[in-house]
């Protein structure tokens, strides 16, 4: 009666045996490399099976116990953890490491193989199809846009009760609203009657959720459970929504492109005076390409959607969230930005960012307490030796750019929030490569600059006005990695008016 678990554990065992034969020489060489001892089959799994904020701690200790250079095993699946900066500089800057690793698969099933996901061939033509909207010149033509849904965000602002609230919510609502404006191209009126664009906004940050538990959760990685759990649910009916969000902003572009006077060809090859053609969105130019089919289009057009305005959304709240928390950073920074802007209440320019480096400083200690790709994952493709150990192709690359950004090697004091050392005499006392909240290589993030410009605006605006405050301090702050990193309590402040408006 027992037979058919025989039959499965037979088959199992069989296909471990097998598995290991066929990638002896990686396992030969894992040996080489620190870590905790795998279980058969499983690896290293059970280490990250507890809740999200575990995860933090289990990489942590794994560095703190076996080094710059330690491995683990999720399923069959090696990962070799790089800490060194001078070694992540030559591992993701080399073409040995241009393919992203196996958990991104599952990132795919959102946002399918494009520019935030995937990698080869698909993503390189759909990267350079989409660079021209995010160069720093082509993002200077957002500035209207950006500080007219600042405007809006202001005057909500000066409608609320002098009530704590999370900040989040009406700042993701601004960079949602803007990103539609300027990357998708489209008007006002039609971002606000897009379909489902409430709940895909709302829904975002779970599917976000979702995929990480994939990532981490070695039972979720296998279909059929996966298949019978609520998270399989969720995704399905998210997909939906997506799609109808996606279809609706690609009919709007393709209508106004039919409008166009000028040929395709001569659209796609239209310049103005800075180099760039502002009159075409990325959705322009994924259409105008004709390289990516419908579903292509809609996942890109979702993919260029949330990598702009959630990641967007939680910088900026993490900067006022840390005005609040710290009143005498704040003070330096409302001091800087009257300096410059004075009292009255006007658009915030590209020359204003240039005289703000207090500003800029911030910024750079936001992105290194919070950073939006919190680990990376690669794929080795051919044997790489670094320092003393060879990572062996097949294996996964995991570069942990939250631990690397608060190493005590590299930065006194890490835990704490100290926007001076980015001050130009602690910048070179610093190895440069400590530092790398967008990647490095080809593959680092596309939206660096977009996001920065919109942060800024966001924040300069809102602390000339106002002066934020929170009833909770930094020591009760508790973040998560899932995916980037997370504010487990939101991000919680109070406003309270500079002067009278």
């Amino acid at each position: 009666m027992f037979w058919p678990l025989y039959v499965i554990f037979g088959a199992l065992i069989a296909f471990w045996l097998l598995w290991r034969y066929k990638n002896r020489r990686m396992i030969e060489l894992a040996k080489k490399v620190p870590g905790p001892r795998p279980l058969p089959l499983l690896g290293n799994a059970l280490r990250f099976m507890g809740e999200p904020e575990e995860f933090t701690k289990v990489l942590k200790d794994l560095l703190v116990e076996y080094g710059s250079v330690s491995k683990f095993w999720l399923g069959p699946d090696l990962n070799i953890v790089v800490n060194d900066p001078d070694d992540l500089k030559i591992l993701l800057s080399n073409t040995k490491t241009s393919v992203k690793g196996p958990s991104y698969k599952y990132m795919a099933d959102i946002l399918g193989g494009g520019i935030l996901s995937g990698s080869g061939p698909t993503w390189r033509k759909h990267r350079k199809i989409a660079t021209p909207n995010y160069g720093k010149r082509a993002i200077e033509s957002y500035s209207e846009v950006f500080n007219k849904e600042v405007d809006l965000l202001l005057q909500k602002f000066r409608n609320m009760n002098k009530e704590q609230f999370n900040v989040y919510e009406p700042v993701v609502q601004t960079t949602s609203y803007a990103v539609c404006q300027t990357l998708m191209g489209l008007t006002k009126e039609q971002t606000m009657n897009l379909p489902y664009i409430q709940k895909v906004i709302d829904d975002s940050p779970n599917m976000y959720d979702l995929v990480f538990r994939r990532m981490t959760k070695w039972y979720l990685q296998i279909e059929p459970v996966f298949w019978a759990s609520s998270d399989y649910h969720d995704l399905k009916n998210f997909l939906k929504i997506m799609t109808d969000f996606g279809e609706a902003i690609l009919r709007h572009r393709a209508e106004r492109l039919k409008t166009l006077e000028d040929s395709k060809k001569d659209l796609m090859n239209k310049e103005d005076d800075s180099g760039v053609n502002t009159q075409l969105s990325v959705i322009d130019r994924f259409l105008l390409s004709q390289e990516l089919n419908k579903e292509e289009l809609v996942q890109e057009t979702y993919t260029i959607f949330t990598s702009s305005q959630e990641a967007s959304a939680k910088m900026a709240s993490y900067l006022l969230l840390m005005m609040a928390y710290h009143p005498k950073c704040q003070e330096k920074l409302y001091a800087e930005i009257k300096s410059v802007i004075g009292d009255q209440d006007r658009d915030v320019t590209d020359e204003d960012f240039k005289r703000m480096p207090y500003l800029e400083m911030v910024y750079k200690e936001i992105l290194r307490l919070f950073p939006i790709g919190a680990a990376l994952q690669r794929t080795i493709n051919d044997d790489i030796t670094i320092s003393n150990y060879t990572l062996p192709a097949g294996c996964s690359l995991v570069a942990p750019i939250y631990h690397l950004h608060r190493d005590p090697r590299f930065w006194t004091n890490p835990e704490q929030f100290d926007p001076e050392r980015f001050n130009p005499e602690n910048m070179k006392k610093r190895n440069p490569n400590s530092y790398i909240p967008f990647s490095l290589g080809p593959m680092d993030c596309l939206g660096r600059y977009f996001g920065t410009k919109l942060v800024k605006t966001i924040c300069v605006r809102v602390l000339r006005e106002f002066e934020l405050t929170s009833t909770e301090t930094y020591e009760d702050l508790r973040v998560l990695i899932s995916i980037s990193v997370v504010s487990v309590n939101g991000y919680p402040v109070m406003l309270n008016p500079r002067k009278k408006i």
